[in-house]
């Protein structure tokens, strides 16, 4: 639709003049009637060439109707296209003057010809089911999504043509609603013609279909009697369909119906007709019929009076045919005479047939039978003493068929019905085989069976589902009787159990009948290749093997289970779909995917009573049960369904749960005077044109809870408002609408109960400096999502409501200002969808957030909630309300804010609380949104979806720039212009920037590469494009694509690397440790490793020669090795260094790549001093890991005496000296009661074969009486072996070797690598320095000389647990 209705009518725009000419000007010679839209006039409009006959319906506002009316009956009669529908022509729309143009029915309104002979009884029944279907089209078509209430059915708004066919017309109060929602209640204030309105609908404001219906039964019986339903007695209206109602309950409606008419009509005709009638008359809505079958029932009626009217209308005939079946059979009591059965049913007239089906006949009548209740016997008895009784009852004349089923049956029924007595089992009351008949007499069940309310059928009481589960539950009992074996009773199993073969008596008791393919079943297992039953009812095992058993039963029963929960038989058309065929393979397609309770009759969701309750249709927990047993029936293997007993057992649970199905959210007034003080105005919070709010507090376990009550003004009469809002916060749950608490209804007190927002609404902060920038833009955002889901434009499948009264008043805030929508009570739920997206509505709202659309033209769409959203966007903005008064008038400010917003003056009406805040981006994003929601066309407002996104993005800029841009350097703008691409970055979010610099950017023609940590310091690479190459035929420049760069160097020789490098960094952090490395990878893939790999790199840093040890990888698969570090405390720093060579030993001389200098920070505790140590000798300790110093010395011998023995038990916490043979000794210790060892370096070390690498010499330093020099030499292998009962148990021991470098020494400058060679498998290797190296050269390690207490440096070489002993032989 376009921003007016017009501009879609725009086709059937008729010119004033025009009408006024075929009218000859409004001539009273042209005026053919009024009501209650204006006066009508016929004439002759000129239309394409032609004259076509019409009428002109002249809108006269002062009879009550105006703009909504004449643009609802336009938009209606637009859409609906039905041959019982009056077809519109145009309309005109100029000088004040509102008229629409039909095409002119010749005859008139029907209320013109009640009275008298014009009209026959065929004529009229012609023109009823003519207007049932007009009816029945309206409130649901299929291939429709809304439907149509027509809210004004009379007799003068049935017109009628030139062949009496009937058009329904004056859609000017009619409501249109969902399709899925046609079932359902629609609140509205009650309108109508008196006499015919709906007197529930007039009562409550709930209007349903069913008082359309309500209405059309009005006039049914106008039809009828041949009077109209109001007649005027000295001006007072009498209304007559009291009287009609008393007439029909009485029997005696031939009253009140014309003499001559009631001649001309068939009985059966006249009977369906006037119960018709009746029946939509009914107080009870939901016992009312639908009128899908309303149509039906007159059509019957009709083709009932059209056999009469044409007597020689062939019908087909059956002849039967009976053999002798009945011999030996003790059955006198029940043979009931031909002649009687003859005379009860007029010789089998159709009048008295009551249905048919491929086995017979069957009528109903009154008839003496045999009195078996008051009877105590029948043994010994005369056939003529025995209790008779006359009844009505059901007779049943069987065909007699060639393949003998006819006989069959006949035999079986009698068998099985004279050996059963069940009170849900039918009853036999007696038979009849006289004359080749073969005649049946059954109790007469009055509300016949079951497939007669299914379906499409033509009955018309709807199932409550307590009904429902009731009809199941007397079915089950009497199949589980059927099922069980008795003294006087086989089992039986059915083999036909269907929704036709279950009889509905008084009350609606459920009874099973019809046994002609019943079969005895003693076994537990019947083999039979005669299958027998109705398809889609039939148990598949049984079908496809053959296997009949009781459980072939419960299949059926499992059918009609889900039969009664859809509302449907099982073979209905709908359910033939693709590869599905009946009802039962749908259920296990809908049961797959998980959507089973789709299925469930729409029909039992509707209220009962004519009440509004929370608790529509059947509880959750009582249909879970049902679909749950329903479900097992129909398993697919007998062995899988389960017994009668068992399906009891959950029926009578989904029972219990329905008739246990308490209004949860319903409070006690009483309870609401408690938590609100009894309405004291200490609690009252709020008052507004409903009524008042209060404050209260309900007690519970844990405290207590505290809620508002908004207490309706009885004097208000916003009852529709009241029950509106409470459907709306039940139906509709979302975190940003208000939580329905409860509600009260009794004592005429209306009282809806809600959560507590405990800093009220949105309006009272708007000037409030504590709401920040973004926490307005989160109160908006958590609005546009509600509008988003209302709305149905989120991802949940709902139906559309729009709020219509949106504005900062109806936002509450909870304590961490969560927005929640609230105030639904005039919100409407619209059948608004791709093919009409608007309803016409009467104007309802707050001035100033209107859209000014609905409230000229009365459109009402969801475009009208985001006008009014838009408002309160700027609102926030602006930190004022949207309007104000001044000397009483009322002034909007919604076109200044446009008018501003149009000059870009935007900045000039923020509140000043939040100017400062506002990052400009965010603003332009905001308040182009909010323009958008203002906009006049409705097509040009943006979707509550794209509002929401436009907001989450104005967020999502403030947040950006409040949370990322302090983490960017404060030269950002500057870093990205020396970029290659710094126009790609301008439209960059602050946080998208930040972590563009954390991986890295190019800079300065490609030949620097800026970066930040992880904690923000800015890092920096140069690359080896700024170096020099004193080798320069050994330097080749490649690309790489793994490098940063644009090229790298490849040096052909690792061995003669020659670069000199002399760089100034530009982008480092002041005050920030930074580390110097080389970055680069070696040209053999082979040589790249996890692990720190040592490369020895040679450079010098002036006249100082330095060794880099260790490169490690990269996780960009570069490798870095570090060169120095430096606290960066000035600007302009200069790093020069001369790279000479990598290891031969270990690098080779292979070419390696050369990418660049990188500058990355550290952390300032990393940043450690070198420092060098001078000593001599070794010796070796062991320690636990948590000591600290050697306690004492004690000589070592094989054999141990009392003394050392008892100092290793821990007999001894002072450390001892014990001699033992050549006066070696060893140190033996506690502390916090672990023992320690030292050994002399002549025992781990020294040994007489390899003397020539050691030196022993006297000690004056030592613990020992001698100290090992070691001799130059490559490998040093120490040995080391000490017993487990020698250490503490289960204790972690570090084995230290204790020395000093002697004065002469000058080398281990370099790591030492130490290698278990005892345990030769394990390859693993440590690292251990004899000095301490630079701290660039350190690699998470602890094996670090360190200087002791007493002179000497120890270093960390091996460490093991106790439970092991010490085995060691290490090679350094």
């Amino acid at each position: 639709m376009s921003s007016s209705p017009l501009q879609e009518f725009a086709h059937l725009k008729i010119p004033l003049q025009d009408v006024k000419s075929a009218t000859n000007n409004f001539a009273d010679e042209n005026f053919v009637g009024q009501g209650d839209f204006g006066k009508v006039y016929k004439g002759q409009l000129l239309l394409s060439g032609q004259l076509v006959n019409i009428v002109a319906k002249r809108l006269d506002r002062r009879l009550g109707q105006g703009d909504v009316e004449f643009w609802k009956e336009v938009s209606t009669l637009t859409r609906l296209k039905h041959v019982n529908i009056v077809s519109i022509v145009g309309f005109s729309d100029a000088d004040a003057e509102k008229i629409i143009i039909y095409k002119y029915e010749v005859n008139g309104s029907l209320d013109k010809y009640l009275s008298g002979s014009t009209l026959t009884w065929m004529q009229r029944l012609h023109i009823c089911v003519g207007a049932a279907r007009a009816l029945s089209y309206m409130h649901y078509d299929m291939g429709r999504d809304y439907c149509v209430i027509h809210r004004d059915i009379k007799s003068s708004k049935v017109l009628l043509d030139e062949n009496w066919e009937a058009k329904i017309s004056g859609f000017g109060l009619s409501i249109a609603n969902l399709a899925t929602r046609r079932h359902r209640l629609v609140l509205s204030h009650a309108v109508g013609t008196l006499g015919y309105a709906d007197p529930v609908y007039v009562e409550t404001g709930i209007l349903t279909q069913k008082s359309d219906v309500y209405s059309f039964g009005v006039v049914l019986f106008e039809v009828l009697c041949g009077r109209t339903a109001v007649s005027y007695n000295n001006g007072k209206p009498e209304i007559l369909t009291s009287s009609f109602k008393k007439h029909y309950e009485d029997g005696n409606l031939d009253e009140i119906v014309d003499p001559d008419l009631r001649k001309q009509m068939d009985p059966q005709s006249f009977t369906i007709f006037s119960d018709t009638a009746y029946q939509c008359l009914k107080m009870q809505r939901a016992h009312r019929p639908y009128m899908e079958n309303v149509v039906r029932r007159l059509e019957k009626a009709l083709d009932l009076q059209w056999k009469l009217e044409n007597p020689d209308y062939s019908k087909a005939q059956v002849e039967s045919k009976a053999s002798d079946i009945l011999k030996g059979k003790n059955l006198e009591h029940l043979k009931i005479q031909l002649k009687d059965i003859v005379l009860a049913t007029d010789n089998f007239a159709d009048t008295y047939c009551i249905g048919s089906g491929g086995y017979g006949v069957v009528y109903k009548a009154n008839l003496e039978h045999f009195d078996s209740k008051s009877s105590s016997g029948i043994e010994g008895k005369n056939k003529y003493e025995l209790p008779k009784k006359r009844s009505s009852v059901a007779i049943k004349q069987i065909f007699s068929r060639q393949d003998g089923q006819g006989e069959q049956g006949f035999l079986a029924e009698i068998e099985m019905l004279t050996s059963c007595k069940h009170s849900n089992i039918v009853s036999l009351l007696g038979f009849c085989y006289e004359e080749r008949q073969q005649i049946l007499v059954y109790e007469l069940a009055s509300n016949g069976s079951l497939e007669d309310y299914l379906g499409d059928t033509d009955k018309m009481t709807t199932f409550t589902w307590t009904q429902r589960i009731k009809m199941c539950l007397d079915i089950a009992h009497g199949l589980n009787y059927l099922h069980t074996t008795m003294e006087d009773k086989e089992r039986i199993v059915h083999r036909d159990i269907k929704s036709a073969n279950i009889l509905l008596y008084e009350n609606w008791e459920a009874k099973i009948a019809d046994f002609g393919l019943s079969r005895f079943h003693p076994a537990s297992t019947i083999n039979t290749s005669n299958i027998a039953g109705t398809d889609v009812y039939l148990d598949p095992e049984y079908l496809k093997t053959g296997k009949l058993k009781k459980e072939s039963d419960t299949y059926s029963f499992g059918v009609v289970l889900f039969e009664i929960m859809c509302g449907r038989l099982a073979y209905d058309e709908i359910y033939n779909v693709g590869n599905d065929k009946g009802l039962p393979s749908i259920v296990r397609r809908h049961f797959r995917d998980g959507n089973l309770k789709q299925m469930v009759d729409p029909k039992i969701k509707e209220e009962i009573e004519n009440r509004f309750s929370l608790n529509r249709g059947p509880n959750q927990d009582s249909l879970d049960a049902f679909i749950k047993v329903a479900y097992q029936c129909l398993a697919e293997t007998q062995a899988e369904r389960p017994t009668m007993e068992a399906v009891i057992k959950e029926l009578e649970n989904a029972l219990y749960f329905q008739e246990n199905n308490k209004d949860i959210l319903k409070i006690s007034l009483e309870d609401i005077k408690l938590a609100t003080q009894d309405f004291s105005e200490h609690n009252l919070i709020g008052k507004g044109g409903f009524g008042t709010v209060y404050k209260g507090e309900v007690p519970h376990a844990n405290g207590h809870d505290i809620i508002v009550a908004k207490r309706l003004d009885e004097h208000f009469g916003g009852e529709t408002e009241f029950l509106t809002d409470l459907e709306i916060l039940f139906e509709y749950k979302h975190e940003n609408v208000i939580g329905l608490v409860g509600y009260c209804d009794e004592m005429n007190e209306k009282i809806i109960v809600y959560e507590y927002a405990s800093r009220g609404s949105l309006d009272r902060h708007l000037a409030d400096d504590c709401l920040t920038w973004t926490k307005r833009l989160e109160i908006c955002i958590d609005v546009a999502k509600v509008l988003d889901f209302l709305h149905g434009t989120s991802a949940e499948k709902q139906d559309v409501v729009v709020h219509r009264d949106i504005k900062s008043a109806n936002i509450l805030l909870n304590w961490d200002w969560k927005a929640k929508v609230t105030n639904f009570g005039l919100s409407l739920i619209c059948p608004i969808n791709q093919e009409m997206d608007y309803v016409i509505e009467n104007v309802v709202g707050t001035v100033g957030y209107l859209d000014p659309l609905y409230l000229e033209s009365s459109v009402l769409t969801k475009e009208s909630d985001i006008y009014s959203f838009g408002v309160v966007l700027f609102e926030l903005l602006c930190g004022r309300l949207a309007y104000e008064y001044h000397n009483g008038n009322l002034i909007t400010r919604n076109r200044l804010v446009k008018r501003k917003f149009k000059e870009g003056r935007v900045e000039e009406m923020v509140f000043e609380g939040i100017k400062e805040q506002i990052v400009p981006h965010s603003l332009s994003t905001f308040s182009s949104i909010a323009y958008q929601c203002l906009h006049r066309d409705r097509e040009k407002r943006p979707t509550a979806t794209e509002v929401m996104l436009q907001l989450e993005k104005a967020l999502e800029i403030q947040e950006d720039c409040r949370i990322w841009e302090p983490r960017l350097p404060v030269d950002y703008e500057q870093i990205i212009q020396m970029s290659e691409s710094p126009e790609i970055c301008s439209d960059k979010m602050k946080k998208d920037l930040y972590y563009m610099f954390c991986k890295g950017i190019l800079l300065q023609e490609g030949n620097v590469w800026f970066s930040l940590n992880s904690t923000g310091e800015r890092n920096e690479m140069i690359s080896a494009r700024k170096f020099s190459y004193k080798n320069r035929r050994l330097r080749k420049w490649r690309s790489n694509p793994e490098s940063r760069f644009p090229s790298v160097a490849k040096m052909l020789d690792a061995l003669n690397l020659r670069i000199h490098i002399r760089i100034k960094p530009q982008f480092l952090s002041l005050d920030v440790a930074y580390g110097v490395c080389l970055v680069f990878k070696f040209y053999d893939p082979k040589k790249f490793s996890n692990k720190p790999m040592y490369v020895n790199l040679t450079y010098k840093m002036g006249s100082e020669t330095l060794h880099a040890h260790f490169a490690t990888l990269r996780e960009d698969k570069w490798l870095m090795i570090e060169l120095y570090r430096f606290l960066n405390h000035k600007e302009g720093i200069v790093f020069e260094v001369l790279l000479e060579s990598f290891s031969r030993c270990y690098c080779g001389s292979g070419a390696v790549y050369v990418e660049g200098i990188e500058f990355h920070a550290i952390d300032k505790a990393n940043l450690l001093k070198n420092k060098r140590y001078l000593s001599l000798a070794f010796y070796m300790q062991l320690k636990h890991e948590e000591y600290e110093k050697v306690q004492g010395v004690l000589t070592s011998n094989s054999s141990m005496d009392n003394s050392v023995q008892q100092l290793l038990d821990g007999g001894k916490e002072e450390p001892s000296h014990i001699p033992i043979d050549e006066g070696e000794k060893f140190w033996l210790g506690k502390m916090d009661g672990k023992k320690c060892h030292m050994l002399p370096a002549k025992v781990v070390l020294y040994n007489s074969s390899n003397d020539k690498f050691f030196a022993r010499k006297p000690s004056t330093q030592s613990r020992f009486q001698e100290e090992i020099e070691v001799l130059r030499q490559q490998v040093l292998c120490i040995k080391c072996k000490i017993e487990c009962q020698m250490l503490s148990p289960d204790t972690n021991y570090v084995c230290y070797l204790v020395f000093k470098l002697s004065e002469k020494c000058r080398g281990l400058h370099c790591p030492v690598k130490v290698q278990d060679q005892l345990h030769w498998k394990n390859k693993e290797s440590e690292i251990i320095y004899f000095r301490s190296p630079s701290s660039w050269n350190l690699h998470d390690t602890d094996r670090i000389s360190k200087k002791r207490e007493d002179g000497w440096m120890e270093v960390n070489v091996w460490k093991f647990n106790s439970n092991d002993g010490l085995d060691m032989i290490v090679f350094l």
